[in-house]
């Protein structure tokens, strides 16, 4: 059993931030060899990475840098590639570039397509007009000429939020299937604190861009007697730093920019509140939310869009994606010890049902249905 994987970005990227997780392309060994399409020159050696995909034999495959602009240059190269590996399903997990040439594979050699989508494409063009007229143009095209085809060549699409539904029924595809990013509860409910860190903590876990909107914990901090840790990277890294150093809170926020996967989980048990007010017209139950809870973490997160709280009401403590909101639910924590364990408990309680054991069994079940068709 052949897999064709096309990710979201080359392999080296994962590598490199520390976000190599166990069987993410292989769910329960379902395929004996895991083949992935990289669009970069030169990507990461294989045997680094080779968690991936568990026990299968995994081939990544160079194919130069491909953009929007000239991709029709290798169509036909990849057609020809995919046609050689031979795969029995096609995975992809954008409907943007890569999303296209696996659809295109998938429509030209007639090989199921299974797409998973990880964010709210018509939010993200709308931030896009606002902040980057560039990209926004670019997204303008794939909405009309890229995403469409992607969504209806799918033969299965899963969400991990329940927010990306009508962006999917709006441009074409059909039954989109509910499945939250997943984790190893056993991995962080074991967690071990880092003993070095400043005490009593609030962490925040989230790339470094507008949308996790990290100035707002940071402006938080003003009103919390404790220190922050963020771990994340990304653009915003020079703007945040300037703006700790502007609001005088040097010594009561620090940024980390990496921390490996497989030693996320002590941070966040060395912390007392986990807090991120990310944009949840985007993203509804973010990866950190679920690994900050399986570690028995206190949440404090952004209102949720009506109707869309992915069951955390009485769970998380809700907040207005502005400083003085969070600050409050924060200190609220810190200073009542009962509510910090009941919340605790409900956190570990909840985070059970992200676990890899069940997320990885319906994988492994789509991928079976897939086949049989």
């Amino acid at each position: 059993m052949n897999l064709c994987v096309f990710p979201n970005d080359p392999l080296i990227s994962y590598y490199e931030k520390g976000e190599i997780k166990e069987r993410y392309y292989n769910p329960q060994n379902f395929f004996d060899e895991v083949h992935v399409i990289s669009f970069i020159e030169e990507d990461v050696e294989e045997s680094k990475v080779q968690m991936l995909v568990g026990n299968a034999k995994l081939k990544i495959h160079c194919v130069g840098k491909i953009n929007l602009k000239n991709r029709s240059k290798y169509v036909k190269r990849v057609l020809e590639l995919v046609r050689t590996i031979n795969p029995d399903v096609i995975r992809a997990y954008n409907p943007l570039l890569e999303g296209w040439f696996a659809a295109k594979c998938s429509s030209e050699l007639r090989i199921p397509l299974f797409l998973s989508l990880h964010t709210q494409y018509d939010h993200n063009r709308e931030l896009m007009k606002k902040s980057n007229l560039k990209k926004y143009l670019a997204l303008k095209y794939t909405e009309k000429f890229v995403e469409p085809f992607v969504l209806k060549t799918a033969q299965k699409i899963t969400i991990v939020y329940r927010i990306i539904e009508p962006y999917v029924i709006k441009h074409g595809g059909k039954n989109p299937e509910l499945l939250y990013n997943r984790i190893n509860y056993e991995q962080f409910s074991s967690a071990v604190p880092i003993n070095s860190l400043k005490t009593p903590l609030i962490i925040s876990v989230g790339s470094l861009i507008e949308a996790k909107n990290h100035q707002c914990i940071i402006k938080a901090m003003k009103e919390i007697d404790a220190h922050c840790l963020i771990i994340g990277n990304g653009n915003l890294y020079d703007k945040l730093m300037s703006l700790i150093e502007k609001e005088n809170l040097t010594g009561k926020v620090t940024i980390k920019r990496s921390v490996p996967n497989n030693e996320i989980q002590n941070y966040y048990k060395s912390a007392k509140v986990f807090a991120l007010a990310y944009d949840t017209d985007l993203e509804g139950l973010p990866m950190p939310v679920i690994e900050s809870m399986a570690t028995g973490l206190p949440v404090v997160i952004p209102f949720p869009k009506k109707e869309y709280s992915d069951g955390l009401e009485g769970i998380a403590l809700f907040s207005e994606r502005e400083p003085s909101s969070f600050a409050e639910n924060i200190n609220r924590i810190l200073h009542d010890s009962d509510l910090q364990n009941e919340l605790s408990l409900k956190s570990l309680k909840k985070s059970k049902n992200f676990d890899n054991s069940i997320i990885e069994k319906r994988e492994a079940e789509i991928y079976s249905q897939l086949v049989r068709k």
